[in-house]
């Protein structure tokens, strides 16, 4: 959890970091970027309200993770705004203000930050163990799995999910294979490659200096 975490903390460095320097001819791509990255954070949030949450409190005890879903309340509001305003960017709805994004994203940033690093502790893999088993952990991550290839754009969410990893802190793509890898670096990232520009990492996770890397 804690790899993911900072996979969208790296993300919202990169957008702080370039916002300001995004003119007209590269304002869809940064927007698409942006966009890409909210869908994200969006899907991975919904993904703990309506599965992993549940699934630990059935063995923890009611509202175990109560706290987690009250500070995804407090963030929520802020980044379905900045989300609307990425896609109206897009849609060419609305003129790019790297003010107005550095706004927007002020609204939000901190606290989910904030909630990003105190929500590891309660997931940590000593609590979970106690109470968990080995087959109810291998039936979570499947319906995880299952749910992720049902709810996200494959063609968007893995050359992401690639450019928001830093290979220097952790070598492994965990747990995707490296075939799909491979399809996601050498195929699909070439698709929207004038988006994933803005990335903290290249397309082989390698961080980018001044792209707001560090988690």
């Amino acid at each position: 959890m804690a790899l993911v975490h900072n996979m969208f903390i790296r993300g919202i460095n990169a957008i702080y970091a370039q916002a300001m320097d995004i003119d007209a001819r590269k304002a869809k791509s940064f927007a698409f970027f942006c966009n890409a990255l909210m869908e994200m954070i969006h899907h991975h949030h919904t993904l703990e309200e309506e599965l992993v949450f549940p699934f630990y409190e059935s063995r923890m005890g009611a509202n175990a993770m109560g706290h987690n879903v009250e500070q995804h309340h407090d963030f929520l509001p802020g980044l379905e705004d900045f989300e609307a305003y990425v896609k109206d960017v897009l849609n060419g709805k609305a003129v790019y203000s790297g003010d107005l994004t550095i706004k927007k994203l002020d609204s939000f940033a901190d606290i989910m930050v904030k909630h990003l690093r105190e929500e590891i502790p309660t997931l940590k893999s000593s609590r979970i163990r106690a109470t968990c088993t080995e087959a109810d952990l291998k039936s979570l991550n499947e319906s995880i799995g299952k749910r992720i290839l049902e709810g996200v754009s494959i063609s968007t969410m893995l050359p992401l999910g690639i450019i928001l990893h830093d290979k220097s802190s952790e070598p492994k793509y965990r747990p995707i294979p490296k075939a799909i890898i491979w399809f996601g670096q050498y195929v699909l990232w070439h698709i929207h490659s004038d988006a994933w520009a803005f990335g903290p990492s290249d397309a082989f996770g390698k961080p980018k200096p001044g792209f707001g890397a560090k988690a």
